[in-house]
């Protein structure tokens, strides 16, 4: 991959001042809130607290086959783009040993409960790569660990045969950007239901919910402990939403119902054996959805690596999101560069390519840096054009 000049060719002074300038993080301890709209329904979902000044997007996506339950994503970041903070989409897996059946659309295939450190240790081979390097895990904010304590809790009663868990864990990770290091606190809890049952309902299901901090080296032990002490990454929902929901669930699973009932009327007993799947599947979903309002905890953008649902953008735009950057074309190729910048230049020469990017759409570099400069196009990652 091709290292652009960064960051786009500005002075050391400049530089040091964009990671290192005074009161940054003291200037986000202002917090305000933002909505998260629903598209599906036309209306308000969420409320979310970021820093003010800071900028925001988010939006709800459908859960996958194995979990009818709407999730949460958003990201908010500094005006400079070097701050962040992001939660996923929800990671959803069932298992049932006893029936032969692949994973459905849109959920994971691990066949067992997982750990929240298990899990991690999948996640960070998801997002792996641009030089990605692990440090080793960071403690958990008592707050956190408190609402997860409480997911658990809520898990347990939702009936007699069914064992619910929550556990939680946080690494920080290292990405090379440029010249410079960028720390990341990757963070999961993972619920799991397990139903003590025999037969074709043995088995569970787990979801996981990721949280990603984002700051220069040196930075992101400040912005985990404004994040932390505010519980930013908290997502509560709107009740009038709420009930929509429910009441289009109720609906979907009613005309699933009556389209089972009339196979099972066929007397064909392979559909009647999955109808009792179903059904038990859905109430145990909507039985924790349910208990996970209470609580305030939801689904945590974009279909993870071809596990999430048709509705999420393509693979290769997810993982270019994942390592915060961008795919561009030019004369010289296609490329991968920082994320950060809303435009990306080119000069090649033979076999060598120099790069320089800007937010500035005025900025020419040509006259004033040597070279014939060229301004790419940004391309979806996988080097379609849009």
């Amino acid at each position: 991959m091709p290292r652009p000049l960064m960051p786009s060719l500005l002075s050391f002074g400049a530089i040091a001042l964009a990671f290192f300038g005074p009161g940054r993080l003291a200037q986000a301890d202002n917090l305000t809130t933002v909505n998260i709209t629903d598209p599906a329904y036309g209306m308000k979902a969420f409320t979310i607290t970021i820093p003010a000044g800071w900028k925001f997007q988010g939006t709800v996506l459908p859960g996958p086959e194995c979990s009818n339950i709407p999730m949460p994503v958003f990201r908010a970041y500094s005006p400079d783009g070097l701050n962040e903070m992001r939660l996923e989409p929800t990671f959803e897996w069932t298992y049932h040993p006893n029936m032969k059946m692949k994973a459905p659309n849109g959920c994971l295939d691990y066949g067992k409960p997982l750990t929240a450190e298990e899990f991690l240790k999948h996640y960070e081979e998801m997002v792996a790569g641009n030089g990605m390097r692990v440090i080793g895990p960071m403690a958990i904010a008592p707050s956190y660990q408190k609402r997860v304590d409480g997911v658990a809790n809520n898990m347990s009663h939702i009936s007699p045969n069914i064992k619910g868990s929550a556990t939680a864990a946080a690494v920080r990770v290292e990405t090379p950007n440029g010249t410079f290091v960028i720390e990341q606190r990757l963070r999961v809890y993972v619920e799991c239901r397990v139903n003590n049952s025999t037969g074709a309902l043995a088995g569970g299901g787990c979801s996981a919910h990721v949280d990603v901090l984002r700051a220069p080296k040196g930075k992101l032990d400040a912005l985990a402990a404004l994040v932390d002490a505010h519980d930013l990454v908290r997502t509560p929902h709107e009740d009038a939403w709420l009930q929509q929901v429910l009441r289009h669930q109720a609906a979907v699973d009613q005309q699933r119902f009556e389209q089972l009932h009339r196979q099972q009327e066929a007397g064909n007993a392979m559909l009647r054996q999955q109808h009792e799947q179903f059904m038990a599947s859905s109430q145990r979903n909507h039985a924790a959805f349910m208990k996970q309002q209470e609580s305030s905890f939801h689904s945590s953008m974009n279909n993870a690596n071809n596990a999430m649902n048709a509705r999420t953008t393509a693979t290769s735009d997810w993982v270019d999101y994942s390592l915060d950057q961008q795919t561009v074309a030019g004369p010289g190729g296609t490329a991968k560069v920082s994320s950060a910048y809303g435009h990306t230049w080119s000069n090649t020469t033979g076999n060598q390519t120099q790069w320089y990017q800007t937010n500035d759409p005025n900025t020419n570099p040509n006259g004033i840096l040597p070279g014939n400069w060229v301004e790419n196009t940004k391309v979806h990652g996988n080097g379609q054009s849009y």
